[in-house]
């Protein structure tokens, strides 16, 4: 399968692991990342020396490219920040985005710049900074931003930037598994 996504970060399939805190870490991301999509180690609280570890061993466990999720509100971002400009990760996913002013430090350094977006002008600052693509994440995720749905604010995101948007959060279905 062949997409903006997909050509972007490199990967087979355009299917991002949620960066979730104490879930995702190396081991996970490596897996997805070796089935074709992109892993992302979920950083959260985790201490900054605690994520450069994580980097180092997902580095070993897959020859694919990968992810760190950092959530910008966190105590420790700032130290996880240093982390990640020094260890240069493929692809940082920015979550609970209060400004977009580090995306052109990542940038500079090489990384792929993904933030999590809930509203169609954080969207325009992300792409105006740099962004190479957004999530647009619905308050069903389990992020829990924003106050609307990713059924509506997917196509209001897409419409207000060229860049690529990544749906999440609340996306099923009702068909019941017939075995």
């Amino acid at each position: 399968m062949t997409n903006r996504i997909c050509e972007l970060l490199d990967i087979d399939y355009p299917v991002l692991q949620g960066g979730m805190t104490w879930v995702s870490d190396a081991g996970l991301a490596a897996a997805v990342s070796d089935g074709g999509g992109l892993g992302i180690i979920g950083a959260g609280a985790m201490p900054a020396e605690m994520l450069r570890d994580e980097i180092a061993r997902a580095r070993g466990l897959t020859s694919h490219p990968f992810g760190v999720n950092m959530i910008m509100i966190n105590p420790e971002f700032e130290k996880q920040l240093a982390v990640v400009l020094e260890e240069k990760p493929p692809v940082v996913t920015l979550g609970a985005v209060q400004n977009t002013s580090v995306i052109p430090d990542l940038k500079e350094a090489g990384i792929k710049v993904i933030p999590v977006v809930a509203a169609v002008a954080l969207a325009r600052r992300a792409e105006k900074n740099g962004a190479d693509a957004v999530v647009a994440e619905g308050e069903e995720a389990g992020g829990h931003i924003g106050g609307t749905t990713t059924m509506v604010l997917t196509p209001l995101v897409s419409r207000a930037v060229d860049i690529p948007v990544i749906a999440a959060g609340g996306i099923a279905e009702d068909r019941k598994s017939v075995v």
